[in-house]
């Protein structure tokens, strides 16, 4: 199996002696079940509540029956930071988390920062900005498009999946006609539960093959596209063409349905939550334009991208003090970062959002050296997403109650199913909330 739910099995991996721990834990099972809003995170049980750091019960069938659950931002920090003590790979496909090696998600080291050397430099700041005009005309279109059906319409089918997966597939360098299967391999890959363990790794053999494909592609037609970026750059490490496809895989998993959920949420959110004034947050950019881009890492803040509220799960290579508690070799960590992101000891009136938050520290594209690597992508889409809904409709509201929202649990992802939107007149007098 290449990509799936797992067992729990532990790989040995380099110098690191793998231990599980052992010890029983009955309360606080995880994940913690969602609360009534949710755009948040999962509330912390009761009887745990406030603490930084303590154990909870992981599913059941695996060796790791528990692990250190941490939620303060320092202790994230930590965790994110000290990447030789707290290892990815050894913990890799830990319930209920999906198993993603041999994908970069589950990689560490010197390896690890090899693969991402492979197309850093096309993720940073400056190189995206640049992309900002093909990503404006890819919003536009779909904009256009919206306006011109007099609505309702559907956010998420018909403005943010399709901008976020031909946005990741032209910075790429995929053939725009061939993006469609992308979303087929993403539904595919991100399924959850025992019968779809098969599925899971047919869609990876599938799109590592089809990476493997746009490599020979860029490396017959050398061009400035991240795909022959990275043939390039490989050649020079001497990496393996295999392992470049599978990184170049994960780029196309990782860089396009997040972001799209993001997009609707942050819509979502926007639209349901009223401010001081007493109207929805989504008017007073409409009002003020020049917050949308502390909105964006605001919103980002306070609304998850997983139902987990967590990153993927760490073990320690050795003894270490993390928030206190003793962390002993072999236990696992799961860093509660939608959590560690509303602490009250950064984050003034936490559970606030505020749209001109400055400093806004959060955690929400991860730290250290596995910060994302698409943040800035991800970012542009957001903001340009906004800046272009807000400029042509104004008075977007939601065209069903707020309750009647579907979401989609089927996945890791903490994603919109539908998010039917109107314009224009509208029936009532006040916008559905």
């Amino acid at each position: 199996m290449i990509y799936g739910n797992s067992t729990g099995a532990v790989k040995e991996r380099g110098s690191h002696e793998v231990t599980r721990p052992n010890s029983q834990v009955t309360a606080c099972p995880f994940p913690f079940p969602p609360g009534p809003d949710l755009a948040a995170p999962a509330p912390v049980p009761a009887e745990v509540d406030g603490q930084s750091i303590f154990k909870v019960a992981l599913p059941e069938g695996q060796a790791d029956n528990w692990a250190w659950w941490v939620g303060s931002h320092a202790a994230a920090q930590q965790v994110y930071r000290d990447d030789t003590t707290f290892l990815r790979g050894d913990a890799d496909g830990i319930l209920p988390f999906l198993r993603l090696s041999p994908l970069i998600l589950a990689q560490d080291g010197e390896h690890h920062r090899n693969l991402r050397s492979l197309v850093s430099k096309s993720f940073t700041r400056p190189r995206i900005e640049k992309f900002r005009p093909n990503v404006e005309a890819l919003v536009s279109r779909h904009m256009e498009t919206l306006e011109s059906s007099g609505g309702p319409a559907d956010l998420v089918n018909d403005l943010a999946w399709p901008v976020s997966l031909h946005a990741i597939a032209e910075l790429l360098g995929a053939p725009e006609d061939e993006v469609e299967q992308f979303w087929v391999w993403g539904d595919m890959l991100l399924s959850t539960g025992p019968d779809r363990d098969a599925q899971n790794a047919a869609a990876m053999v599938e799109i590592a093959k089809y990476a493997g494909q746009l490599m020979q592609a860029g490396h017959n037609r050398p061009s400035s596209d991240i795909i022959s970026t990275a043939v390039t750059n490989a050649q020079n490490l001497g990496i393996d063409p295999e392992e470049v496809a599978l990184f170049l895989a994960s780029l196309i998993i990782a860089g396009w349905e997040t972001t799209a959920a993001a997009i609707t949420a942050t819509v979502y959110k926007l639209l349901t939550v009223h401010g001081e004034e007493g109207t929805h947050l989504y008017r007073r950019l409409c009002e003020q334009p020049e917050l949308i881009p502390s909105a964006v890492e605001e919103l980002l803040r306070v609304v998850p991208n997983s139902w987990f509220d967590s990153g993927q799960p760490r073990r320690a290579a050795r003894d270490v003090m993390l928030a206190g508690a003793h962390v002993k070799k072999g236990d696992v960590v799961l860093v509660a970062h939608d959590v560690a992101s509303r602490d009250p000891e950064v984050f003034d009136a936490a559970d606030e959002i505020k749209l001109d938050r400055a400093p806004n520290p959060h955690l929400a594209f991860g730290f250290g050296a596995h910060f994302c690597l698409g943040a800035h992508l991800a970012r542009l889409e957001i903001n340009v997403v906004l800046e272009f809904l807000t400029g042509r409709f104004p008075d977007l509201r939601l065209a069903v109650p707020s309750d009647q929202v579907r979401w989609n649990t089927g996945t890791p992802i903490r994603r919109i199913e539908e998010l039917p939107v109107a314009w224009g007149p509208s029936p009532g007098s006040l916008p559905h909330s």
